[in-house]
């Protein structure tokens, strides 16, 4: 029993880790899509415009799951 409880502590502790990468990589997409509408609105002509709201649209859905 006591080995049934240091197992769960283990899941419980890497669960806990991949939820604090999941929360970090989702952050960092938003900084990223973030800084791509501030790039958006610089002196670009319309297709690279275009392309990088898209790119930034799709980071924000990754973001999001």
């Amino acid at each position: 029993m006591a080995q049934e409880e240091t197992e769960q502590q283990k899941l419980k502790h890497e669960l806990g880790n991949v939820q604090a990468e999941k929360y970090a990589l989702q952050n960092m997409l938003r900084r990223a899509s973030d800084e791509i509408e501030d790039l958006v609105e610089s002196d670009c002509n319309e297709a690279q415009k275009e392309h990088s709201a898209k790119a930034a649209e799709r980071f924000r859905r990754a973001a999001s799951l």
